[in-house]
C-alpha cells in the first residue's frame, strides 16, 4: 500500500506534510518537557521527532 501512496501525485506532499507536522509537535512536547525538567517525555519526544524527520529525508532522497 506504501508504494501506491508515493506513486500518487498528491501521495509524496501529503506524506511530507504529515511528518512536517510530527516533527513540530513532537519538536514543541520536547522543548517543554525539556523547560519542565520531565525527562520521560523528552525522551519520548525527541524519539518520535527524530523518525519523523529520518523519515522526511528517507522520502526525499527516495
Amino acid at each position: 500500500m506504501s508504494e501506491w501512496v508515493l506513486k500518487q501525485s498528491w501521495g509524496l506532499p501529503v506524506l511530507l506534510a504529515f511528518l512536517m507536522v510530527v516533527f513540530v509537535f513532537e519538536s514543541r512536547k520536547a522543548f517543554k518537557a525539556y523547560k519542565e525538567k520531565r525527562r520521560f517525555e523528552l525522551g519520548w519526544a525527541l524519539l518520535f521527532a527524530l523518525v519523523a524527520l529520518l523519515a522526511m529525508i528517507v522520502l526525499v532522497a527516495y
